[in-house]
């Protein structure tokens, strides 16, 4: 079915009709609750969304800090300028309000943490204060700061390599090796006044593709014609092996469930959907493998 579009251009839509635009379509946003210490030693707090990591060897991290509409540095990027330093915290649901707060217009003389009622702890390598209820922390360096204009509302790049992260035991996996998104709960920047909070309910998992090329949809559909009645967000999840399974596997299964069938008075269409539907099961349950051979003995049926 065709869709109607509109267009939009930054040149027609002014700075402000393209940013509501670029916010609000370009969501989730990751949040970085930057803290930084300005050359007369007082502490600033405030959100960036425009922020993520580029990199693992050196770890980078990146973030845009818009000039005002004067045209003059925010807070945090004439500290960063000064300092060369700043501390990036992950936020969640519980410091949400306070992290809102700390983007207020506050002059560069007050201290953000006192304002927004949060806690201050030494950085371990650099001079900016830790959050300490910030579950995950990131000290960073600065390595350079890029400007990408020279109008008002131009970001500018801060590139900050991480130094060392600080993780609560509270938020890591079972291995105490990774985040556990589940755990962590961090908040998203969406557009107008709305965020996201990952929970647990809207978390899902994705089989990765092998390392080698992945079988494709058309593929499949050769391979397994009866997949041509699932999803093609089914479809993708079984293109995303490399090959299908041996044929030893299929007869196996497919034997398997005609024994079970026989003696029912089951048509040929309802085996091939009873196969179809194991076939679906076992994707929800992220078993590829399985799926596979479900699919595999329904395209054997011909009702």
């Amino acid at each position: 079915m065709d869709k109607a579009f509109r267009t939009f251009y930054p040149e027609k839509e002014g700075l402000l009709g393209f940013h509501k635009i670029l916010v609000s379509a370009v969501v989730p946003r990751p949040i970085a609750f930057v803290s930084t210490i300005s050359a007369s030693g007082v502490r600033n707090l405030s959100p960036f969304s425009y922020f993520n990591v580029f990199g693992a060897n050196p770890p980078i991290a990146i973030l845009s800090a818009s000039t005002t509409e004067s045209g003059k540095d925010k807070d945090t990027l004439a500290n960063i300028r000064a300092t060369r330093e700043c501390i990036i915290h992950i936020a969640d649901r519980r410091i949400s309000h306070q992290l809102s707060l700390s983007s207020a217009a506050f002059s560069s003389e007050v201290d953000e943490f006192e304002r927004s009622g949060l806690t201050p702890t030494p950085g371990v390598h650099v001079k900016p204060y830790r959050v300490v209820e910030a579950n995950v922390a990131f000290e960073c360096v600065v390595q350079d700061i890029v400007p990408l204009g020279e109008s008002r509302g131009s970001g500018n790049l801060a590139i900050c390599r991480i130094l060392m992260a600080h993780v609560a035991n509270d938020v890591l996996d079972d291995s105490h090796q990774m985040v556990d998104p589940r755990k962590l709960r961090p908040i998203g920047r969406l557009g107008g006044e709305w965020y996201l909070e990952t929970t647990p309910s809207g978390l899902f998992e994705l089989p990765r593709p092998p390392t080698g090329e992945a079988m494709g949809i058309a593929a499949v559909l050769h391979c397994a014609p009866a997949a041509s009645d699932l999803t093609p967000e089914e479809q993708a999840t079984l293109a995303c092996v490399a090959a299908p399974p041996d044929g030893e596997s299929v007869d196996r299964f497919y034997e398997m469930w005609r024994q079970v069938v026989d003696t029912s008075e089951m048509s040929l269409d309802g085996i091939r959907q009873g196969l179809l539907q194991a076939t679906r099961s076992a994707l929800s349950k992220q078993n590829v493998a399985e799926a596979w051979v479900a699919v595999s003995a329904a395209s054997r049926v011909k009702p």
